[in-house]
């Protein structure tokens, strides 16, 4: 841990020690300061926002044109029901719930 991640740690420790309206108050008095040595917009990244088109996108990673469209369908069996799809949908989302 850097001294300044265990510094900011310990002023939020003690900060969190105080009633909320003192807190209030210390956070009030350091915000002067702390927008004096920030600067207002902070840099960005000039390509952050820069607009790529699809296909160079595709070809950055590591994606590849559908070949086969049952790819696509996901694997369900075509004898099942749509009611059976639906449950099982219903069940897994609920068992992602409960589990985690």
């Amino acid at each position: 841990m850097s001294q300044m991640t265990f510094q900011a740690d310990e002023v939020l420790r003690l900060l969190r020690q105080l009633p909320p309206r003192e807190r209030l108050r210390v956070v009030a008095r350091a915000l002067p300061e702390l927008e004096r040595v920030m600067p207002a917009n902070p840099p960005v990244e000039s390509d952050f926002w820069a607009s790529i088109d699809v296909a160079a996108l595709a070809e950055a990673q590591p994606v590849r044109p559908v070949e086969d469209f049952e790819t696509l369908l996901g694997g369900w069996p075509e004898d099942e029901s749509v009611d059976d799809f639906l449950a099982a949908l219903r069940q897994s989302r609920q068992a992602n719930l409960v589990g985690g």
